[in-house]
């Protein structure tokens, strides 16, 4: 069924690509390719939670999926109730990650093909790397967890670089596959190619009013699956050309842009109108999302271990809640933002943890903050009517700043 999912889906946007190409079309096909190529002899699977560093894995022909990818993939097709019914039948609890108890729930009921590896590291949270462990126990494979150093040291990176050549071990003895160094180099490359795109297109979005609309850069977070390759360069290049025509021709997200808001943490994944009616009827729109936040320096083509290991190191959600919070008043700032939506998902110990902390840090920058409270994955207990009372409000608070 999900083979049947992805290649009919890859054919649906191939088709729609050929008829008009968008930024979004093409992003969202690429990573519909990388859904059939789990399919493909010439691949091996690695399932990982989703700050495993896919230049790696790619460099050595393993198709690499991140957990939360998956659960938040059933959320939009409308199957996750399904697999977080299957799971907590078995005993997992509702406090708990409905993105790890989908992702499990879908492993016991068949629907995951065997990974050949699971590696899991240890941000941004634990939950990820509980989850693997038990689609591990599922599979009876082998697990290998990356331990992300918090501190930003030379010392720190090279405890990191010599996990990862630990990582191309494990990889080694459980698929065979090489890694192809030259191809390594490249990806790193690659990754600078895109990484100026990026830059360019998110400075772009703060134009007021911003070229983006609330769902251009919706889940952008996966382009992590296609760091290092080149169609990560196309995609992000294809972004900033669009982004760059709206901007020079005066051309906004929308007609009238009342309300710039800033989205901490992830997007709600199951079908809701939220954003839509917010922008329809009152003007009010995502500019920038926490998560599209481009935090690393370019890379060195010849140093690609220790390259990628500081940009893990270096991410804004490792170590203390500060840094976060550093970066969050900067994008407010930067994007001229009115107000910060944060979906405080529910069963996320580091998003709903620190609710207190965004508003606070915001708040001293005059930035009102809403938290609301619903599970990004499971739909069984979304009340849009409360949530869309809760919002207006919000946004009548924000006309009077």
């Amino acid at each position: 069924m999900l083979k049947k999912y992805f290649t009919q889906l890859e054919t649906s946007l191939k088709n729609k690509l050929e008829s008009k190409t968008t930024a979004r079309r093409k992003f969202v096909y690429e990573i519909a390719r990388i859904g059939t190529r789990i399919f493909d002899d010439n691949w091996s699977i690695g399932w990982t939670t989703v700050f495993v560093p896919y230049e790696l894995l790619s460099s050595m022909n393993v198709s690499g999926m991140f957990v939360e990818f998956f659960g938040a993939m059933l959320a939009g097709t409308g199957m996750s109730r399904k697999y977080l019914d299957l799971s907590e039948s078995k005993g997992y609890s509702t406090d708990s990650c409905s993105y790890h108890r989908t992702i499990i729930g879908a492993a016991m009921d068949g629907l995951l093909p065997e990974p050949d590896v699971l590696i899991g590291a240890s941000i941004p949270c634990n939950g990820g790397v509980k989850a693997l462990k038990r689609i591990g126990e599922i599979f009876n494979k082998e697990v290998f967890i990356l331990n992300i150093p918090i501190e930003v040291t030379p010392k720190s990176v090279d405890y990191l670089t010599e996990q990862f050549e630990q990582m191309i071990e494990y990889i080694e003895s459980e698929t065979g596959r090489k890694l192809d160094y030259d191809k390594l180099k490249n990806s790193i490359k690659y990754n600078n190619e895109a990484r100026e795109y990026l830059i360019e297109l998110n400075k772009l979005c703060m134009n007021v009013p911003s070229p983006a609309n609330s769902n251009d850069l919706k889940n952008f977070i996966m382009i992590v699956l296609l760091q290092g390759t080149k169609e990560s360069v196309e995609v992000a290049k294809l972004y900033r050309d669009e982004f760059k025509f709206r901007v020079d021709n005066n051309l906004g997200g929308l007609q009238e842009e009342k309300y710039r808001l800033m989205w901490i943490q992830n997007r709600i994944q199951f079908k809701t109108d939220l954003l839509r009616i917010l922008e329809e009827n009152y003007g009010a729109k995502i500019v920038i999302d926490e998560l599209n936040h481009i935090w690393w320096e370019p890379m060195d083509e010849d140093d690609p271990l220790r390259s990628l290991a500081t940009r893990i190191i270096t991410h804004p959600i490792v170590g203390p809640a500060d840094r976060r919070l550093d970066v969050i008043t900067q994008l407010a700032q930067d994007y001229k933002i009115d107000g910060a939506v944060n979906p405080a998902h529910w069963g996320c110990r580091q998003s709903a943890g620190a609710r207190v902390l965004f508003k606070d840090a915001l708040q001293k920058i005059g930035i009102p903050t809403i938290h609301l409270d619903v599970d990004c994955v499971d739909e069984r207990n979304y009340a849009p009517g409360q949530i869309m009372t809760r919002m207006e409000a919000f946004l009548e608070m924000l006309s009077k700043y």
